[in-house]
């Protein structure tokens, strides 16, 4: 573990030299973070302005998209810090792993002009307990997207889970989900249950197609 701090924590001063006065604090992982170094050591992966937030379907922010198009996940209990700490146009150090291609997976990103760190650790426990899934799910509402497929994403394996479209919107679906492979610039269009807020439309598909006009249920019962 020490060695891993100390490689984090070098990088980070490395990324401050835009700004040596503002030198970025030490890493320091949790457990979670420090088992996932065992097991692929975290490395600087890029450094690129950030192009904009990504969110789930709930709404939450879980990633950002850097100009170069490379899409960069973390957990959504880290978004308000980063949100604090990084802004759309900011340059930003992102130290984890590759794990798809044009996706990577963040334990540490930096704000290369201020040197503010936002690294993964768990959540602090404030008292309050995680909402049920039941009512999380109440949250959701009918959500539609269409346009050109602007990325697709991917997991570790190489599944598809999701796309972005040209405006933005994001949809997520169970892999293998689609029979057919899926394709920068390709029509897409789907309907489900998501959120529609400042950070754009997200939206989990139940149906899927071409266009709204052609669309295709994803499950038995789907309407």
């Amino acid at each position: 573990m020490s060695r891993f701090i100390l490689s984090c924590t070098a990088l980070l001063l490395g990324a401050s030299t835009l700004q040596a006065q503002a030198a970025p604090p030490p890493v320091h992982p949790g457990p979670a973070l420090a088992h996932r170094a065992a097991q692929a050591p975290a490395q600087m992966v890029l450094e690129a302005p950030v192009a904009r937030w990504l969110t789930n379907p709930y709404g939450e922010v879980d990633g950002l998209r850097v100009s170069d198009g490379t899409i960069v996940r973390f957990a959504p209990h880290m978004a308000d810090a980063m949100m604090a700490a990084v802004k759309p146009g900011d340059r930003v150090s992102v130290i984890g792993r590759r794990d798809a291609p044009g996706m990577v997976r963040a334990d540490a990103i930096v704000n290369a002009a201020t040197g503010q760190t936002v690294y993964d650790q768990p959540p602090a426990a404030v008292g309050a307990r995680p909402m049920p899934a039941h009512l999380r799910m109440a949250s959701l509402q009918t959500q539609q997207a269409q346009g050109r497929i602007d990325a697709v994403l991917t997991g570790a394996r190489g599944e598809t889970h999701g796309v972005i479209l040209s405006d933005g919107s994001i949809v997520r679906f169970p892999p293998h989900a689609l029979q057919q492979p899926l394709q920068q610039g390709q029509p897409f269009a789907a309907s489900g249950l998501g959120t529609r807020n400042a950070h754009g439309t997200s939206l989990e598909a139940i149906r899927a197609g071409a266009s709204l006009a052609d669309l295709r249920p994803l499950y038995d019962s789907a309407p």
